[in-house]
């Protein structure tokens, strides 16, 4: 769940989310889960012993009862139903909601702006002749083809390995492992990494 929704949310952000503030709402997704892992470790830090650790877990437990709660009240994304139909007046409904739109004039002019970019995404993926669609090019294909986009596909594929091959996720996963016999409390250890990690995401 934790990884689907690493995933998930920054895709329903962003399609929530005004074109001028996707990638402030991309970033502030990043820094929320640094932040849930720091928030994580100072509970920790004050249950992890035997008098407290059931309150630890019934800790976790709650907030997750609260989103699940909270679960109802999110929205469904306009782009994706103004994609099954351009005519949607849901849709409108919400982008005047999230918007703040008053008049209709401005809610339509935001849904021309939401069909155009799906259009434009679509042409981009049928190609400008048949030639694409014969090869059978994948669209992993067409955009390591693709010069104004190569650079930025190969850095988010550095960008993870960099992630994965660093040892970092061994750093989080086994922290209270590494610092036994260095510090009287692991756990303080613990508690420093997730702060060195809020840090350096800001």
């Amino acid at each position: 769940a934790s990884g689907a929704s690493t995933v998930l949310v920054p895709i329903y952000l962003g399609e929530l989310a005004p074109p001028n503030l996707r990638g402030v709402m991309g970033t502030m997704t990043q820094f929320a889960c640094v932040l849930g892992i720091f928030f994580a470790d100072i509970v920790g830090f004050f249950l992890a012993n035997p008098a407290g650790w059931r309150w630890m877990f019934f800790v976790i437990s709650a907030l997750a009862m609260v989103q699940l709660t909270m679960a109802p009240l999110l929205l469904e994304s306009p782009r994706w139903l103004l994609g099954k139909n351009p005519d949607s007046p849901k849709a409108r409904f919400i982008i005047k909601k999230l918007r703040g739109f008053r008049y209709d004039e401005e809610v339509e002019t935001e849904v021309e702006l939401y069909l155009g970019a799906s259009k434009s995404q679509s042409s981009d993926g049928d190609g400008d002749d048949d030639s694409q669609q014969g090869s059978g090019k994948s669209a992993m294909a067409q955009m390591f083809a693709d010069k104004n986009v190569r650079l930025l596909v190969v850095s988010t594929f550095v960008l993870q390995m960099a992630q994965q091959l660093s040892g970092i996720n061994a750093v989080f996963f086994y922290s209270g492992l590494f610092f036994e016999g260095v510090i009287d409390n692991p756990l303080v250890g613990t508690t420093l990494i997730g702060g060195v990690n809020v840090l350096a995401t800001y």
